[in-house]
């Protein structure tokens, strides 16, 4: 039988380990940003300004994760309501983002 903490501990060092991937890629994102000399036109450096910002925000949920997991506790009633309404609003906003896609 699986342990729900061995679940737990692989969870964790996936989490981690994608994180740290996301920290390397924004490394190259923000080198390749700062190779730019300072009077290049805006337009020129926005893509590397945004994918900058979107893998900062990756690399965040990761830590939260990260410690989400460390600090890990056996679930409650409430967290189990809660986890149950954070599944109902996460499939609500997948599907109204697949109606929009088409």
């Amino acid at each position: 039988m699986i342990e729900p903490k061995d679940v737990v501990i692989s969870i964790l060092g996936s989490a981690a380990a994608l994180a740290g991937f996301v920290l390397v890629f924004l490394g190259i994102v923000i080198a390749s940003y700062q190779s730019y000399p300072g009077e290049v036109p805006a337009p020129v450096v926005r893509p590397y300004r945004i994918a900058g910002t979107a893998l900062l925000a990756a690399f965040g949920l990761g830590l939260v994760t990260v410690a989400g997991l460390v600090t890990h506790r056996r679930p409650t009633p409430a967290a189990d309501r809660a986890g149950a309404r954070f599944r109902y609003l996460s499939c609500c906003l997948g599907s109204l983002g697949r109606r929009s896609a088409r």
